[in-house]
C-alpha cells in the first residue's frame, strides 16, 4: 500500500508534501434501524414445557449493515410457551435476545421478533417440544453463517451439541455424529464427537466442501437435530495462484544481502548508494512503514558487498569477508547484534581471516561453531582452505584444501553435523571439520543427475535432511573442471542425508528453466521458486526474465505455477520468508561488473508474495509459545486450534544473498494436542536443528499456517 492510498483510507489528503485532515464541525448523524435478521437460535428442541438450551436472537442494522443500539424489539412465543421478556433494547452491537420457554404440548412451535417499520420484520423461530421421556438433540453452537469450501472453521464456531435424556438429564460418552443435511456438500475433518459429562458434543475440526446452501445435521441415541444454514462461498484465485502486492521502495540501495533479524527486524545492504558510495546496511522494522522512510542506517566501516552471512546461535549475525575490488575479497570479520540500539549494532575489533573472502558461504554448525568456505582473497585467487570461527577467532583448516565455485551451498548433515556442500559443483562433497586433528577434511560424495555445473541455480533444506537443488547452469565461463551448459535447467533434483547412501534423483521439473532464481521453504513444506533469467549468459538478456512463481509439493513432486510479479529480478534478487507467512522478494542489479554486459537496472524495491494457503479460510493461533527451548525437550504451544492441528513446523531465520539463504533450514516436529493446545518436542540433536532462532508454525489440514512466533533452540 501506497503512502498516499494509506492516508486516503484514514480520511486525510496527501498534497503537494503537505498533510490535510479533513474535518468537520458538524456532529455525525446517528444511524438509522432499517433491517431486523435473526442473530441464532433457531431451530433448537427441548422437552414440552422446558427452556431451550440457547437465547434466541436477533440483530437490528441501518442501510449500511452497522449495527443500530437502543431499539426496542417485541418478543412473543405462540403454542402456549413464554419469553423471558415482552420487550428488549439493542445493545451497542445491534443485538438484542430472550430466553424461550416452550409450551406444555408437543410439536412445531413459533416464536416472534418484531420492530414495526423495518425490513425483515417480523422475524419468526421455530423449536420443537418433544414429549418427555424422549431423548432431546440440542445444538448449543451453531456453525457459522458462512465460510470458504473447504475452510476449516474457526473454533468460535465449530458446532457443539447437547443429549439429555427423557428426564433432562446429560447424556455422557454418546457418540455424536455430523453429517451434511442439505446442500450436497461434503463434511470435512473429525465427524463424529463424543458427549462429556455435561451431555455436550463438541466438534473441533469440521469444514464443507461444496458450494451454495449447506445444512448440517446431527444425530445421536436416536435422536437428530438440524443446524442453522452455512453460505459456502468459492474459494478466490488466489488460493491457487497466490497474489503479489505492488513494488514497495527503500530509498538508495538495492537490498540485495537480506536477514531476518530474531528482533523481528530485517536487516539489509547493496553495493553503492545512489551517489556511487559504499551502500550501508539498513535496519527496517516491516511494522512501521515502507524502509523508504523508515528504515535507520546502521554504519559498517567496511564494505559488506558480496560477503558471507550466517546467524550465530545467539542470534547475531556473522558477516564473513566482502568486496575490496571486483574479484577481490576483504578479510575482516564483522558481527550485528540486533539486540543493541542502532547504529551501534557492530561488533568493533573481531579477529581477521587468514584470507579475504569475496562470494564465501557461512553455515553455522551444531556445535555453534561457524565454518566459511570458499570466495576470492585480496589477490584475486580461489581461496581452498575453510577457515572455523571457534573461541572468537578463525581457524584454518590446512587439510580440507578445495577449489570451489562462489557461494557454495552449504548444509549441515544431520547424521554426522558434517558440512555438506551440495553444489554448485556436479560433485557433492562432506567436509569434516574435525578430521585430522582439527586440520579437516573433505569426503567425496553422490553427483547430481544433470551432469552440468549449477551455476546459480538455488538450494533449499525443506525439511530435516532433506535438500532440494533446483535450476541453474548456462554460463560457459565459470573456471570450473565440471562441464557447463550454454543455457540454464528447469530440472530439479532432491536428496536425503539420513538415507543409508544418499544420493540425488530428480524430482519434477519446473515449467522455466532459470538461473539467478531464489527458492524458499514455506511453513507448509513446500517450496516457493522466484524470479531469475531463463537465457543463457551470466545475466544478459532482459527479456528472459522470468515473472511467474512456481511451487513444489514434496508430496506429489509436482510444480505448480503461480500468479507472476511485475518486477524483472534476476542477477542480486533475493526472497525471503516473513513471519506471517508471506516472502519478501526483491532487488536485483548494481553489478557494475567490468567486461560483462549486465543490461539489469538496479531494483530498489520488493515485493510481498502472499501464498495460496493464506486465501484458504481462518489461520491458526499461536495464543502463547516459549522464547527458548532446550534440545529434546517438549514444550507447549497454547492455541485455541488445538483440534486443527495437523502439523507443526519450524524454519530458521533466513540470511540471503545470491540466490542462496545460508541460514534458513526446516524442521517437522512431533506433536501431541491438549485440551488448549500442542505439546511440541523439539530435535534432539542440534545437528537436526543448528542452535539459534526460529520460526515457529502450526498448520491445518488444508495447510493455512499460523504467523510464526520466534522461538530460540539451545
Amino acid at each position: 500500500m501506497t503512502r498516499s492510498t494509506l492516508f486516503s483510507r484514514l480520511g486525510i489528503l496527501v498534497l503537494a508534501g503537505a498533510t490535510i485532515t479533513c474535518s468537520s464541525n458538524e456532529p455525525n448523524p446517528p444511524p438509522e434501524a432499517a433491517v431486523l435478521a435473526m442473530a441464532g437460535g433457531n431451530s433448537q428442541s427441548a422437552p414440552a414445557g422446558q427452556a431451550l438450551a440457547n437465547p434466541i436472537g436477533v440483530r437490528v442494522t441501518d442501510d449500511n449493515g452497522d449495527p443500530v443500539a437502543d431499539v426496542t424489539v417485541g418478543w412473543s412465543a405462540a403454542d402456549g410457551g413464554s419469553v423471558s421478556a415482552s420487550s428488549v433494547s439493542t445493545d451497542d452491537d445491534g443485538r438484542a435476545s430472550v430466553t424461550w420457554t416452550l409450551g406444555p404440548t408437543a410439536g412445531s412451535q413459533t416464536a416472534t421478533a418484531t420492530v414495526d417499520g423495518l425490513d425483515g420484520s417480523p422475524v419468526q423461530f421455530t423449536a420443537t417440544a418433544v414429549e418427555t421421556g424422549e431423548i432431546t438433540l440440542t445444538i448449543t453452537q451453531q456453525p457459522p453463517d458462512s465460510a470458504l469450501t473447504t475452510e476449516v472453521f474457526a473454533p468460535e464456531s465449530q458446532p457443539a451439541v447437547r443429549l439429555l435424556d427423557g428426564d433432562g438429564a446429560p447424556m455422557a460418552g454418546e457418540v455424536v455424529t455430523a453429517s451434511v443435511e442439505s446442500g450436497g456438500g461434503t463434511l470435512q475433518g473429525a465427524t463424529t464427537a463424543t458427549t462429556d459429562g455435561n451431555g455436550i458434543a463438541a466438534f473441533g475440526d469440521l469444514g464443507i466442501e461444496g458450494d451454495g446452501t449447506q445444512v448440517l445435521g446431527f444425530s445421536a441415541a436416536g435422536a437428530n437435530m438440524s443446524a442453522n444454514a452455512v453460505d459456502v462461498k468459492p474459494l478466490r484465485p488466489e488460493a491457487t495462484t497466490g497474489e503479489w502486492d505492488a513494488p514497495v521502495e527503500w530509498g538508495t540501495i538495492v537490498p540485495l544481502h537480506m536477514a531476518l533479524l530474531p528482533t523481528g527486524k530485517i536487516l539489509a545492504w547493496g553495493r553503492e548508494e545512489l551517489d556511487g558510495s559504499m551502500g550501508q546496511p539498513r535496519l527496517w522494522d516491516p511494522t512501521s512503514g515502507s524502509p523508504e522512510g523508515m528504515a535507520v542506517e546502521v554504519p559498517a566501516d567496511t564494505m559488506l558487498f558480496c560477503a558471507g552471512h550466517a546467524f550465530m546461535a545467539d542470534g547475531r549475525l556473522m558477516v564473513s569477508g566482502g568486496h575490496k575490488l571486483d574479484d577481490r575479497g576483504l578479510d575482516v570479520t564483522n558481527i550485528f547484534d540486533p539486540f543493541v540500539s542502532p547504529p551501534d549494532n557492530w561488533v568493533q575489533g573481531l579477529p581477521k581471516m587468514a584470507k579475504g573472502r569475496w562470494y564465501p558461504t557461512v553455515t553455522t554448525l551444531g556445535d555453534g561453531r561457524l565454518v566459511t568456505v570458499a570466495g576470492k582473497d585480496t589477490a584475486k585467487k580461489v581461496v581452498t582452505i575453510p577457515e572455523v570461527w571457534e573461541s572468537d577467532h578463525w581457524v584454518q583448516l590446512t587439510g580440507a584444501s578445495l577449489t570451489l565455485p562462489y557461494y557454495p551451498r552449504d548444509f549441515v548433515d544431520p547424521k554426522n553435523g558434517r558440512v555438506f556442500m551440495a553444489g554448485e559443483r556436479v560433485q557433492s562433497r562432506w567436509l569434516d571439520v574435525d578430521a585430522n586433528g582439527g586440520a579437516g577434511q573433505w569426503i567425496g560424495g553422490p553427483a547430481h543427475k544433470w551432469g552440468f555445473n549449477r551455476d546459480y541455480g538455488s538450494a533449499v533444506m525443506y525439511d530435516e535432511g532433506k535438500i532440494m537443488y533446483v535450476g541453474g547452469g548456462g554460463y560457459t565461463g565459470w573456471d570450473t573442471p565440471d562441464p557447463t551448459s550454454p543455457v540454464p535447467t528447469a530440472s530439479a533434483e532432491i536428496i536425503d542425508l539420513k538415507a543409508s547412501a544418499p544420493s540425488w534423483s530428480y524430482t519434477g521439473s519446473m515449467a522455466q528453466p532459470r538461473r539467478h532464481l531464489n527458492a524458499t521453504v514455506l511453513p507448509d513444506g513446500k517450496v516457493l521458486v522466484t524470479g531469475g533469467v531463463s537465457g543463457g549468459g551470466f545475466n544478459d538478456v532482459l527479456a528472459t526474465a522470468v515473472h511467474t512463481a512456481e511451487l513444489w509439493d514434496p508430496t506429489t513432486n509436482v510444480w505448480t505455477a503461480l500468479k507472476p510479479n511485475t518486477v524483472d529480478r534476476g542477477y542480486h534478487s533475493v526472497s525471503l520468508l516473513l513471519p506471517d507467512g508471506t516472502v519478501l522478494h526483491g532487488a536485483s542489479g548494481d553489478a557494475n561488473v567490468p567486461g560483462k554486459t549486465m543490461k539489469y537496472p538496479p531494483q530498489r524495491n520488493h515485493e510481498i508474495f502472499h501464498p495460496p494457503y493464506l486465501f484458504r479460510g481462518a489461520r491458526p493461533v499461536i495464543s502463547d509459545a516459549p522464547t527458548d527451548v532446550t534440545y529434546g525437550s517438549a514444550f507447549q504451544v497454547t492455541t485455541p486450534n488445538a483440534a486443527q492441528v495437523t502439523s507443526v513446523r519450524w524454519i530458521h531465520l533466513g540470511a540471503v544473498t545470491h540466490s542462496f539463504d545460508q541460514s534458513a533450514r526446516a524442521n517437522t516436529l512431533s506433536f501431541s494436542r491438549q485440551a488448549d493446545g500442542v505439546s511440541v518436542t523439539a530435535p534432539s540433536s542440534p545437528n537436526s536443528a543448528p542452535p539459534g532462532h526460529y520460526l515457529l508454525f502450526i498448520l491445518n489440514r488444508n495447510g493455512v499456517p499460523s504467523i510464526g512466533r520466534i522461538i530460540q533452540v539451545h
